[in-house]
């Protein structure tokens, strides 16, 4: 079980020795030492609002193109120019209407297939720092309210529970036989975890 942020770092770092292609090995570099203070620098002054408790996370390990099973954890793949680049392409140029994310004042900070993770400055129904799962929809150009689902109470407790979620994924049986065990297995950890019941559907529905 994963339980903080280092440990999650040596679970996601351990793929590394599967190979040797860098191409392979970039989105497994999940190493402390995240943004340099003139990163964050430049998004305090570009994207004021971004929660500090997002901005922390990001500081303390390096989740530039990372991926922990299926979640993106930064707004793109790898760019060279570092997350604060990638943080302020995205808010410039979202995927949904700007008018719904400043809306839920919305910040991407990942993804999940073709559905996005964003991280809010807070409104009357999410508070700062809280992490939510916005699934694609059938109109990107008309997103619903009913589209947005509270994911963590902040990006820290969204990546450790990203990381529980995949390595209780790893341990189902190819044909399944096991897989509502797991599916247990992951909501009593979700409970150890003290995660609020407020984001255990949505984490099942993903799993």
């Amino acid at each position: 079980m994963i339980n903080n942020l280092h440990q999650l770092s040596h679970f996601v770092t351990n793929d590394l020795r599967e190979t040797d292609d860098l191409i392979f090995q970039r989105p497994c570099m999940m190493h402390m030492s995240g943004a340099d203070q003139r990163e964050i620098d430049i998004l305090q002054k570009k994207l004021p609002e971004l929660p500090s408790s997002y901005l922390q996370v990001i500081k303390d390990y390096n989740l530039n193109g990372i991926d922990i099973g299926y979640f993106g954890v930064s707004p793109f793949s790898y760019k060279p120019e570092g997350i604060s680049f990638s943080l302020i392409k995205a808010h410039d140029d979202p995927f949904f209407p700007k008018e719904f994310i400043d809306r839920h004042k919305l910040y991407q900070v990942g993804s999940h297939n073709t559905d996005l993770v964003y991280v809010t400055s807070g409104t009357d129904q999410f508070r700062n720092g809280e992490v939510l799962f916005v699934d694609e929809g059938f109109d990107i150009y008309n997103p619903q309210d009913s589209q947005v689902h509270p994911l963590a109470k902040d990006f820290e407790q969204f990546l450790i529970i990203a990381g529980n979620l995949n390595q209780v994924q790893r341990e189902i049986h190819e044909d399944e036989s096991n897989y509502e065990e797991k599916k247990q297995e992951f909501l009593e950890r979700l409970k150890k975890l003290d995660v609020d019941e407020k984001y255990h559907a949505t984490w099942l529905n993903l799993f």
